[in-house]
């Protein structure tokens, strides 16, 4: 099931059938068309107001007791606990993913690092020195400041640029990628990584998230849609104005379709930005059409599938594809304006917390 980050295609969905809308698989509403597509005004066909924000526990999983929610965040990254989380959301909610936005819970056991902006354009030039070309789409996402997240990344640039940050700070990289041609930044591939069977969780090195990681850091102990409320649903399926999605993300309707630079809407109880809307984020694990492994530290693996996970939405989808719960898949090599990411990190008890990749003059 691959597809382009024009047309994003969503896991939610049978396999091998390409749906370009997240939640479309299985789903009763006939969800169809391009992501790209808009329409629709500000409060026009409105069935069903946003609301505020919802906090765990989610109803039904009351047993996990989440982890405080508070910002602890230095020099760009974020720290969050170790805790009991609920990915995926209730039957009910509208674009619900048959198979992969199914509720599950997961027990996250160590504390995590997180970037507290996505990876910058002047924080990749610090550990890349090489910006990407030679994609797909003529379409730099429309950002060119340092400020700006930096775009057009494959999941294998991605993951060299974590290994190269973690050589730079002394720690061990956590993948090894095998049989690579062509050049960082224009063109690399590989042919997968050494020890795909090994888990991520247990690495010092900085590295991608893990699909639960992304979900735990992006609701930040919220259960609704979106950290700031729900979802408004309309009785059409257009590019349509949310009121919650606005105030945390660059999606659709407000990013005149183009990224935008970090921190320009709110933060996160966890004081993470952007981590819905603007742009994907690469994860670490594959992609499935299965309901997501539950349990302890779960799919921490890179494992040999080409097809790779992106979360969060981006600046071109539509307010249902934004929602904590989305997910969407690309294979690794793909390239594309949309196609971002943010590193992570364990922390093991004595581990001693990053400090910012650009030093501050």
């Amino acid at each position: 099931m691959m597809c382009s980050l024009a047309a994003a295609c969503s896991c939610n969905q049978h396999p091998g059938v390409v749906d370009p809308e997240p939640g479309g698989g299985g789903t009763s509403n006939g969800v169809g068309g391009s992501p790209l597509s808009s329409g629709g005004g500000a409060g026009n066909g409105v069935l069903e107001p946003g609301t505020g924000p919802e906090y765990a526990p989610a109803p039904g999983f009351e047993n996990c007791k989440h982890a405080e929610v508070k910002e602890d965040c230095e020099s760009g990254w974020c720290r969050l606990p170790p805790s009991c989380l609920v990915i995926g959301s209730p039957e009910d909610t509208w674009h619900h993913g048959r198979y992969t936005e199914i509720q599950t819970e997961v027990i996250l056991t160590h504390s995590i690092e997180v970037q507290q902006m996505e990876m910058n354009r002047a924080e990749w030039k610090a550990i890349v020195s090489v910006l990407p070309s030679g994609y797909k789409q003529g379409d730099d996402g429309g950002c060119s400041e340092d400020s700006c997240p930096i775009n057009n990344t494959t999941w294998w640039e991605a993951i060299h640029a974590a290994n190269l940050l973690s050589e730079q700070r002394g720690l061990k990289p956590c993948y090894a990628p095998v049989n690579c041609v062509g050049e960082l930044g224009k063109g690399l591939t590989c042919e997968g990584v050494a020890e795909p069977e090994k888990s991520v969780y247990e690495c010092e090195g900085y590295r991608l998230p893990t699909w639960a990681e992304a979900e735990y850091a992006a609701r930040a102990g919220t259960v609704s849609d979106f950290y700031t409320g729900n979802l408004t649903v309309y009785d059409n399926n257009d590019c349509n104005f949310d009121e919650n999605l606005d105030a945390a993300g660059w999606y659709c309707f407000n990013s005149e379709n183009r990224a935008h630079p970090g921190g320009k809407k709110v933060a996160n109880g966890f004081g993470l930005y952007d981590v819905l809307g603007n742009l994907f984020e690469w994860v670490n694990e594959s992609d499935r059409t299965t309901q997501a492994q539950g349990g302890k530290d779960p799919k921490g693996q890179p494992d040999t599938f080409a097809e790779k996970m992106l979360y969060g939405g981006a600046y071109h989808i539509k307010p249902y594809g934004c929602d904590a719960a989305s997910i969407f898949a690309a294979s690794w090599d793909v390239r594309g304006g949309p196609a971002g990411f943010r590193l992570y990190r364990t922390l093991f008890e004595d581990s001693v917390r990053s400090k910012a990749i650009v030093s501050e003059k």
